[in-house]
């Protein structure tokens, strides 16, 4: 597979194996990219690499807690290894731990930064040098729109992502002089089963779902595809003079004040 936006280019990304990771290493692989799947789930990255390789593709899963920088450097060599270069790192691991500070434990507020913040800096502490070795392309971290506003019952997850965006512009001046892009996509309520099971898990699954979508203009959640095509414009040559950007996608909802 060689047409396409993303032609013959490498490109690792992280949680590919549910919601917008799946979404995202499908589209990659339609646009002609070799595609390293990293995730926790076996099973599922199987069958994901599987579904685009039986597209033409060309796509690898690496089994891969991004907690654990071990084994993010394992991806990391396993995709060199494999292709010999890599274009493209995208981090897309994530967990949502509900809880206000006292709720939260300790044991939560440690994942919750390991997973949603540390395997975003794993990846770029041992990717960083395979896109220099490259020539240089594109990062992309994942934020959340509640990186930038607050919420209710989610001060980890909103540390986190805070904390994501930030990282994304301090990275973005350190790899500048390589010629490598780096960027945030800050996604609203998306379709997801990060989403559902977290709406599903509430006390009252309708109430918790039509909070979600009431501040959003366009009133309904999100789809994986359309955050997907997002990243896809960001990892490819049409976004090659952004860096530093933190893309917000959600429908509107930070864009008012609810009034």
């Amino acid at each position: 597979m060689t047409a396409g936006r993303l032609a013959d280019k490498v490109v690792v990304i992280t949680g590919g194996t549910s919601g917008i990771g799946r979404s995202s290493s499908h589209l990659f692989g339609q646009e002609g990219a070799r595609v390293v799947v990293g995730a926790r789930n076996e099973a599922a990255g199987e069958q994901v690499v599987g579904q685009i390789n039986a597209k033409g593709g060309d796509a690898l899963f690496v089994k891969t807690d991004v907690a654990h920088p071990d084994e993010v450097q394992h991806l990391i060599d396993t995709a060199m290894d494999r292709f010999g270069r890599i274009d493209v790192l995208y981090g897309n691991s994530g967990i949502f731990p509900a809880g206000s500070a006292p709720d939260t434990t300790i044991e939560m507020w440690r994942e919750c930064i390991d997973v949603n913040l540390g395997g975003q800096f794993y990846l770029a502490k041992y990717g960083i040098p395979a896109l220099i070795e490259s020539g240089g392309n594109a990062i992309i971290f994942t934020a959340s729109e509640l990186g930038t506003v607050g919420m209710t019952e989610a001060v980890a997850y909103c540390a986190a992502k805070g904390a994501v965006i930030n990282m994304t512009r301090a990275v973005a001046i350190d790899c500048a002089r390589y010629g490598i892009r780096v960027n945030c996509l800050a996604p609203g309520p998306v379709e997801t089963p990060l989403l559902r099971d977290w709406i599903n898990a509430s006390p009252q699954p309708a109430e918790t779902e039509e909070a979600q979508t009431r501040p959003v203009l366009l009133k309904r959640f999100g789809r994986a595809d359309e955050i997907a095509e997002v990243a896809l414009f960001l990892a490819s040559d049409a976004a090659s003079f952004m860096t530093g950007s933190v893309v917000v996608v959600d429908g509107g909802a930070t864009a008012w004040y609810g009034l």
